[in-house]
């Protein structure tokens, strides 16, 4: 090991100094420290390797062949680790932490989905999240951006259009095969997926659709909206599903269209943002790059809802 071969970690630096300025005051300046402590450190690393670096001539010194070997793999070697430093400081400095506040569903379902994209376009961005449960004022932590149903108080806050509120009945194509959509059933009795207090429920839906509710239907219920979808997905029945939650599993096809129509409940989903500081830049091309991906969903989304509308 290289601690083997000196005498201390103090002396490598301080050779590569003297060597460097050619001079034991010099270097003694920039080490801030006397010159006979210098040159005591030279000779005690000398003594230590059992031959001499520098040739003195009173003032002046000169390298000696090992002397001269030695400064060349020091200087590339401390130059090396100089420039990884800085590039890690840079790297450091150059990142910015973004915190955006979405529901569990939304980051789990929506965002997670994508993360290979941004990070492909944010290299350099760091994220936190916040999540939030409601979609009332006290939604709005001191996050970045914030991704919710937004209201009159929302007013007094930044705000862009992210989503409309569409409401579907979704499950998983192997469902779909089994049990067949709410308009045509294969006679085996739907399973109905529900949130134990959902904001809008089946019963809600069934009436706006002018669908009739199915006959012996079967229910499970969940407190937590995501087990929701995930139980969707895996096939268990049939769960209303919000735009833009859930627009990723249309569009990969994980969730299939129960139902050939969607409520649209007026309401809107916005991008909301302080207006107590200025925005920062990063945070402004991210907020542009969600409401990007946003719209592009919502065109694949109609083009899903066409394709498979010979199943209705």
């Amino acid at each position: 090991m290289l601690r083997r071969h000196l005498p201390s970690a103090n002396s490598i630096f301080t050779f590569e100094v003297v060597a460097r300025l050619g001079s034991f005051s010099d270097a003694a300046k920039e080490l801030n420290v006397t010159q006979p402590a210098v040159s005591h450190a030279i000779s005690g690393l000398e003594q230590h390797l059992g031959y001499s670096l520098f040739n003195r001539h009173g003032r002046w010194i000169e390298l000696t062949h090992n002397g001269d070997r030695l400064f060349r793999t020091t200087s590339a070697a401390f130059g090396s680790v100089s420039d990884t430093l800085r590039d890690i400081g840079q790297q450091r400095e150059d990142n910015e932490v973004v915190s955006i506040s979405m529901s569990s569903t939304a980051v789990n379902f929506w965002f997670i989905p994508r993360l290979p994209a941004f990070k492909e376009a944010f290299p350099n961005v760091c994220l936190n999240f916040h999540i939030h449960t409601g979609d009332g004022e006290d939604a709005f932590p001191s996050a970045d951006l914030c991704v919710r149903l937004s209201g009159r108080a929302d007013t007094n806050l930044h705000r862009w259009p992210f989503s409309d509120e569409k409401i579907m009945a979704l499950c998983s194509p192997e469902y779909l095969a089994t049990y067949g959509t709410l308009e045509r059933p294969t006679g085996q009795s739907h399973t109905l997926i529900e949130e134990i207090t959902q904001r809008y429920t089946l019963d809600e839906f069934f009436h706006a659709t002018g669908q009739p509710t199915p006959k012996n239907h079967d229910f499970i219920k969940f407190s937590d909206y995501s087990s929701i979808i995930q139980a969707a997905i895996r096939g268990q029945g049939i769960a209303l599903a919000w735009v833009p939650d859930t627009s990723y599993q249309v569009i990969n096809g994980a969730l299939v269209p129960a139902c050939t129509q969607i409520v649209k409940t007026g309401r809107r989903y916005h991008i909301l943002a302080s207006n107590l500081t200025p925005m920062r830049p990063v945070v402004e091309e991210i907020r542009d790059w969600l409401i990007h991906e946003m719209r592009r969903d919502q065109k694949k989304m109609t083009g899903v809802f066409r394709a498979n509308w010979d199943l209705f």
